[in-house]
């Protein structure tokens, strides 16, 4: 684990001295320099508070492999099937599925990405690459053209459905990943005959 290497580089990223994280996190320096030197291990707490102050995940600090970077040529794009009623959905970002998830869907006139409403934890943010795309967002309603992003907070339930005559592309951006496992799940109940939804 390089728990200490990255505590370090993002103190260091943000410009904070090993007192003024002892000072943010309510440990003392000594603990920090022990941290950052990899001569102890902190609990679920101490890393709570270290991720905050830190700006960052608890998850990053504590995740042992190397994320190396990860290519996804055009003809090797993942489709993924969301339901009958949506169109083509095809994943860009890297698999396993890492804290970031890149979606392109592309929608025929009156189709949605998904399921009518849905809604997860993170934060999700639309961009309209081609057509008119409408966002219902909890009990509001956004139009969305060509060049328009919508950024907003997963939990409220949504929905994005083409509002044109014309067929329309929007990518995607979740974090943390929800919709790839979203889909895993469903996907199987759905060929086992799944009950029509109401």
């Amino acid at each position: 684990m390089q728990l200490g290497k990255k505590v370090r580089d993002l103190r260091l990223r943000l410009g904070l001295t090993v007192q003024e994280l002892a000072t943010a996190t309510g440990l003392s320096k000594g603990f920090i320099s022990q941290v950052e030197n990899d001569r102890t291990s902190p609990s679920l707490v101490t890393l709570r508070d270290l991720a905050r102050a830190l700006e960052t995940s608890m998850a990053y600090l504590v995740v042992e492999e190397e994320q190396r970077p990860h290519l996804v040529r055009a003809h090797e794009r993942q489709q993924v099937r969301v339901g009958g009623n949506a169109g083509r959905v095809e994943l860009l970002s890297a698999m396993p599925k890492r804290n970031m998830e890149l979606v392109l869907a592309e929608l025929p006139p009156g189709r949605s990405a998904g399921d009518k409403r849905h809604f997860h934890h993170g934060e999700e943010c639309i961009f309209c690459l081609e057509g008119r795309v409408s966002v219902t967002c909890g009990p509001e309603v956004w139009t969305l053209d060509q060049g328009d992003s919508f950024h907003f907070d997963g939990r409220v339930p949504h929905a994005v459905e083409n509002a044109g005559e014309q067929g329309a592309r929007v990518l995607i951006a979740i974090t943390p990943a929800a919709f790839e496992p979203l889909i895993r799940v469903r996907a199987p109940r759905a060929e086992a005959g799944e009950r029509s939804r109401p």
